[in-house]
């Protein structure tokens, strides 16, 4: 058994002591920041269900991916012990469905599958475990489940599948996230929901975790270009990117390992076309694409996606490119940094985030920090947007992030002034987007305080906020 982090310990605490409190209606959410180790926790909830509040022997893992399923029922097993419990896959559609990738036990969505596998499971004196999709979860709502586990419980706010949701039974019923997403109604499909998600068991905010030293502070790279430029180009912009960070993580690491989050299928199309060419430029790398189109390729040469998965998880050197595969819950082992190279909405960029602040575990020390780079062309106010965009959301994430966190490249492009400074991380940052900068941080500070402002309840606590500021 595998010991718990001490948030990991307070969480299970209080699952603990819910479940007791409601044996046969328990519900909640847990709300721990990727890298935090949810999935372990999520398998010593359902330990204790199996050995504790067992009544029908039958447990619902969920996952938004095939792939993501995959690796839950691994992870589970691993933690729990490869007996501790019967698994089988319940998902729609062919093995190659969404992800490519094949259930290491048996898939299927008949249901006198699963009859066969509980009497299976009841004669080896085990409990039965039931790893699905939320796509194909609600043919399961005739089943009465021991316990369900929703990971990345932010998908059950989608319509089709928060019906499918609704429609299961259970009698403990936990929804893991690192991103919860709400809706202004407490009765609609968001998580903030009681009625069918619960109430805020627990919750732990990134900082904590980074001064707990459990996973590394965010650092913001902006690489900066001009339109008219032949740099603008897509694998430009991402060899730029590469560059500036295997610079930045070598000083301390002696490799890096970047995901990038490409705009679609087509760029990354783009990349599998210009091969050679980044092969040329980082000979130490490997090239890594994966979409639903292509499949999965190393270096320019398809390969099967598990094993795609396998050499990446043990390589050093990549350059990982992807659109919406490698994302929520996917665990790609010693990323040290991404590339945000399209807009994307506040959950799925804090997970992407959430790929590379995880520590380097043979060695913590030598990982102070993740980049998160974002190309910038021209200054304009659209890319001031775009990266008050980004900064505001790792802020609301619980990313204290501030000026002296950002580090700029190519800044001589625009207005730039001669001066140079260094910033917290004695790291020489150029002078030249100063005023873009100071405006975005005036707006998030402007916003913050009239956020603020808007919580005090009376009038005179308002004033008292108003002449705090002056």
């Amino acid at each position: 058994m595998f010991t718990l982090y001490e948030h990991q310990s307070e969480a299970f605490e209080i699952a603990k002591q819910r479940i007791v409190e409601s044996p046969d209606d328990a519900r909640g959410r847990i709300v721990i920041p990727t890298g935090g180790g949810k999935t372990l926790l999520e398998a010593t909830i359902l330990d204790y269900v199996i050995n504790n509040n067992s009544s029908t022997g039958i447990h619902l893992v969920l996952a938004p991916r095939i792939m993501l399923g995959n690796q839950l029922l691994s992870e589970f097993k691993g933690f729990l012990g490869n007996t501790a419990f019967r698994a089988m896959a319940f998902h729609s559609g062919e093995h190659t469905a969404e992800d490519g990738i094949p259930w290491k036990e048996t898939a299927t969505t008949n249901p006198q599958d699963i009859i066969d596998a509980y009497i299976n499971a009841s004669i080896l004196n085990q409990q039965l475990v039931i790893f699905s999709t939320y796509h194909s979860c609600g043919k399961l709502d005739n089943i009465l489940f021991d316990t369900i586990i929703a990971d990345e419980s932010q998908y059950c706010t989608a319509e089709g599948f928060n019906k499918s949701f609704s429609s299961l039974q259970g009698r403990v019923r936990v929804s893991c996230t690192a991103t919860e997403r709400h809706t202004a109604s407490n009765n609609g499909f968001g998580l903030n929901n009681e009625e069918l998600f619960g109430s805020l068991w627990y919750y732990i905010a990134p900082s904590k975790l980074i001064e707990r030293g459990l996973i590394v502070p965010p650092r913001l790279h902006i690489l900066h270009a001009e339109a008219e430029e032949e740099h603008t180009s897509i694998v430009h912009q991402v060899k730029e990117i590469a560059d500036a960070q295997v610079g930045l993580t070598t000083e301390t690491l002696e490799f890096s390992k970047i995901l990038f989050a490409m705009a679609g299928t087509a760029d990354v199309k783009v990349i599998e076309d210009s091969i050679k060419e980044l092969r040329e430029e980082f000979p130490d790398h490997d090239i890594f694409t994966i979409t639903s189109k292509s499949g999965a390729m190393i270096n320019g040469k398809t390969v099967k996606r598990a094993d795609f998965m396998e050499i990446l998880k043990d390589c050093e050197n990549a350059l990982i490119f992807h659109y919406d595969i490698l994302s929520e819950g996917i665990d790609v082992d010693g990323i040290t940094g991404v590339g945000i190279m399209r807009n994307m909405g506040l959950a799925k960029l804090l997970q992407t985030i959430g790929r590379a602040v995880r520590l380097y575990k043979p060695d913590p020390s030598k990982k102070q920090q993740a980049w998160i780079s974002v190309p910038v062309i021209n200054a304009n106010e659209d890319d001031k947007a775009r990266v008050l965009e980004v900064i505001r959301a790792m802020r609301m994430g619980g990313f204290d992030i501030s000026k002296e966190d950002i580090y700029e490249t190519k800044a001589d492009r625009h207005e730039a002034e001669d001066d140079d400074i260094d910033d917290a991380f004695d790291t020489s940052t150029g002078m030249f987007s100063h005023t873009l900068i100071d405006d975005i941080f005036h707006e998030i500070e402007d916003d913050e305080f009239w956020y603020k402002l808007a919580e005090r309840e009376t009038l005179d606590e308002k004033l008292d906020m108003f002449f705090e500021e002056a």
